[in-house]
């Protein structure tokens, strides 16, 4: 059984999906990665979901989880500034993964639909910029975002909330 932990990462990185030209200015989300230490130009465009080590606190019976997590996005930048297509990509990091919009809640099996809450209490932006400085004659730039993402489990158990 998967923790939950592991379940709000294959979130992250499902959600990765959505940011393509149809809605965002860049095309990062065609290819999504986790915890890569290098990826190659060939590799790119891509996302890089990358889970921090995280915190515990227990309160009320159970666990509070805070786990940061760094996300790399990369791309080829073609004729356009490196710098400027950093922006972007890091706009459309922001946007992808602290969207309003976002609907986390997990549909259940029922008819009518109804929804169990998100595995995720709260993901918040916390840092970013252009984590991807280019190298000269490098064809690869790129931008990062840390979120800080907060959930629940009970005590000695990380796969149940």
């Amino acid at each position: 059984m998967s923790t939950i932990r592991e379940l709000i990462i294959q979130e992250l990185i499902t959600r990765a999906a959505v940011i393509k030209p149809s809605t965002y200015a860049t095309s990062i989300g065609l290819k999504a990665y986790r915890a890569r230490t290098k990826v190659s130009p060939n590799e790119t465009p891509c996302v890089n979901i990358i889970p921090q080590v995280e915190t515990a606190t227990y309160m009320h019976g159970q666990v509070k989880h805070v786990m940061p997590v760094k996300i790399d996005g990369l791309a080829a930048f073609g004729s356009t500034d490196p710098s400027v297509y950093s922006e972007l990509i890091l706009g459309d990091l922001i946007k992808c993964f602290t969207s309003q919009t976002w609907d986390r809640r997990r549909p259940k099996a029922t008819s009518p639909v109804t929804y169990d809450q998100p595995y995720a209490e709260s993901l918040i932006y916390t840092e970013g910029g252009l984590g991807n400085p280019t190298e000269e004659n490098e064809l690869v730039t790129g931008a990062s975002i840390g979120l800080m993402v907060t959930y629940w489990t009970k005590i000695g158990d990380p796969s149940a909330q």
